[in-house]
């Protein structure tokens, strides 16, 4: 009985102890329950200044930040109004995507058009709905960095933008010269525009539907149009008005189409199309304003309302680089009046080509760049990856002696970001005053006693003379 007893207890510590060894080796896993985390990292509108009726480009990104694919929409807004919503589908834990918004800000015009300066900030915001089980929601909405400006009230070359490389060589564009303005007493209106002279050849200008003969039955109204210089790049001041002397004159109303612009495409490129603030305007007659009044130009009803173009008709975005590769004067010691050449070489590292031009100083000053000019030179076309060498002319005839530099400055191009390289500078010059070389000393002693005989000999003969003169009375 003992025996059986002690049998018992022996087989249960051995299976205690089995049991014990078989948790230490296998031990029991829990499955951990799925982490839900989404949030929006950026969002970036495409501009942030607009006038009312234009499109607003906005990129959302959203990342799973969790441990399980997820389904849920993203909703952009301006302010609290809603802009658009989109829906993701079984986005990866630890990855992203990038949805894209379009806001037509046609729907703000009549409340921009209610301010007082006709213009107004919005915000934009992208918002993830919150997914079952998220807990950390603060990051499932985020603003945009800067807000985008609406304006109304302006004058604009529509479209505003045009990126399209389908437009090549010998191709027309034509962009409208537009104004938003629905007020009755507009009298008349005027601009001037610049171009790329290198990419756009101004071909024709021509009326558009704002002042017309058919006005009001009315047949005084005269449109005078602009001439295209495309040596500089620029159509003059073009204008269109009501004639009058008395009685007042007619108006019309707004909104409408100042003028068209049509361009012959020269080559492949950019080009902004850029109204002259000072020379835009478009005014109207108000007896109750005392006649004639601005009612939108450069300052009225506040800055930046005259909105010009951009043209590019390249797959990729276009890089401005000119860059000063050397300057080099075939002598660094001269003396004042000597005349020497100087060579600069200048580069087109960017991906179009270029006009511009180079001018050449001495001493420069940036604050002061009408002094010390030698001359400027003038590169009508620069192809990609060339150089272009010049040589400039230095006359020293007015320069003080002394150590002198040389700099070559090229203005920036339209667009151009790498401006450091625009400018470089020569070694230095040493420019030292003429000697005058003294006259020998016999010389001098010759000329001195030539000239004592002579007034010796003068003397000489007064006094033979008045002797003479004096024995013959």
């Amino acid at each position: 009985m003992r025996e059986t007893l002690f049998g018992s207890l022996f087989l249960l510590i051995l299976v205690v102890s089995l049991f014990s060894v078989n948790m230490n080796v296998l031990p029991i896993t829990m499955a951990q329950p799925p982490i839900h985390d989404l949030a929006i990292t950026s969002v970036t509108p495409s501009t942030n200044s607009v006038i009312a009726g234009e499109l607003v480009n906005i990129t959302v990104v959203v990342e799973n930040q969790g441990t399980a694919a997820e389904n849920f929409t993203v909703v952009a807004r301006h302010d609290t109004v809603l802009i658009e919503n989109k829906t993701v589908t079984n986005l990866a834990a630890g990855t992203n995507a990038t949805l894209f918004f379009i806001w037509d800000t046609t729907d703000v015009k009549t409340e921009v058009d209610l301010t007082t300066d006709k213009e107004k900030s919005y915000t934009i915001e992208a918002e993830a709905s919150i997914v079952p089980g998220e807990t950390d929601t603060l990051d499932n909405k985020l603003a945009s960095p800067s807000t985008v400006l609406v304006k109304t009230r302006y004058i604009a070359v529509i479209p505003q933008q045009t990126v399209d490389f389908t437009i090549t060589s010998g191709m027309n564009y034509t962009v409208a010269i537009q104004t938003d303005y629905s007020g009755s007493d507009v009298w008349s209106w005027q601009f001037a525009l610049s171009f790329n002279k290198i990419l756009l050849e101004g071909i024709e200008v021509r009326n558009g539907d704002l002042i017309i003969n058919a006005t009001q039955n009315d047949n005084s109204a005269r449109f005078i149009a602009g001439k295209f210089n495309n040596t500089l790049g620029e159509l003059s001041l073009t204008a269109a008005y009501f004639q009058y002397a008395s009685p007042p004159p007619s108006t019309t109303s707004g909104p409408g189409t100042l003028a068209y612009a049509t361009f012959r495409v020269r080559r492949l490129g950019e080009s902004n199309i850029a109204l002259d603030e000072i020379g835009t305007k478009l005014l109207g007659y108000d007896a109750a304003q005392g006649g004639v009044y601005d009612v939108i130009d450069d300052i009225t009803p506040t800055l930046n309302h005259i909105a010009g173009g951009y043209f590019r008709n390249t797959a990729t975005p276009i890089v401005h680089d000119i860059t000063v590769i050397s300057v080099t004067p075939s002598s660094t010691s001269l003396t004042v009046g000597d005349i020497t050449e100087v060579t600069v070489v200048i580069r087109n590292n960017g991906t179009v080509d270029e006009g511009f031009d180079v001018t050449l100083y001495y001493d420069y000053d940036s604050a002061f760049p009408s002094q010390n000019v030698i001359a400027t030179e003038t590169v009508p076309s620069l192809s990609v990856d060339s150089d272009q060498t010049l040589t400039f002319t230095w006359n020293t005839t007015n320069v003080k002696a002394g150590d002198h530099k040389l700099t070559a400055v090229v203005p920036d191009v339209s667009g151009e970001l790498n401006l450091a390289n625009n400018k470089l500078e020569s070694v230095t010059i040493t420019v030292t005053a003429k000697e005058v070389q003294p006259l020998p000393i016999v010389q001098i002693i010759i000329v001195v006693v030539v000239i004592v005989a002579a007034i010796a000999a003068i003397v000489l003969f007064r006094r033979r003379r008045k002797r003479q003169l004096t024995e013959e009375a």
